[in-house]
């Protein structure tokens, strides 16, 4: 179910040309660079500015905007993240069993997280990794 939600995060079927979250498509994906259109989506999903999209993506908001000006691809790199951010987000989503309290969760510090919101540790892959963990525990937590 994640990534059927991650790829509803990502804009669906139209935008990445995916209908399925096999570990294939989603490696052509990143290799092939995704749409800006994509990380346009997940943008509006969670209501993040683009200094905190860029950010996930680590890129400038500067190439950012080129990119989309010229709606063209991120690169493989940044698509890696995008790709691995959206699937953490839609992994709060269905953790939390809300859209409005996984939002609410990944913007505010949390103890576990060294007092940062779990959004903020995204961009990296040591910090996707606690947060995944941590949404992990909660589940099991919530599922006991």
């Amino acid at each position: 179910m994640t990534a059927r939600t991650a790829i509803g995060l990502l804009g669906g079927v139209k935008t990445l040309g995916v209908n399925s979250g096999q570990a294939v498509q989603w490696e052509r994906m990143v290799c092939e660079g995704v749409p800006v259109r994509s990380a346009d989506a997940l943008r509006e999903a969670i209501d993040v500015p683009d200094a905190v999209l860029a950010q996930l993506l680590g890129v400038s908001e500067m190439i950012l905007w080129q990119v989309r000006a010229s709606n063209g691809r991120l690169s493989p790199a940044a698509s890696l993240r995008l790709l691995r951010a959206a699937r953490i987000v839609a992994l709060a989503f269905e953790v939390l069993e809300s859209e409005q309290d996984a939002l609410r969760w990944l913007m505010r510090p949390q103890s576990g997280l060294g007092v940062r919101p779990p959004l903020a540790l995204l961009a990296t892959d040591a910090g996707r990794d606690l947060v995944e963990k941590m949404l992990l525990q909660i589940g099991q937590s919530v599922g006991a």
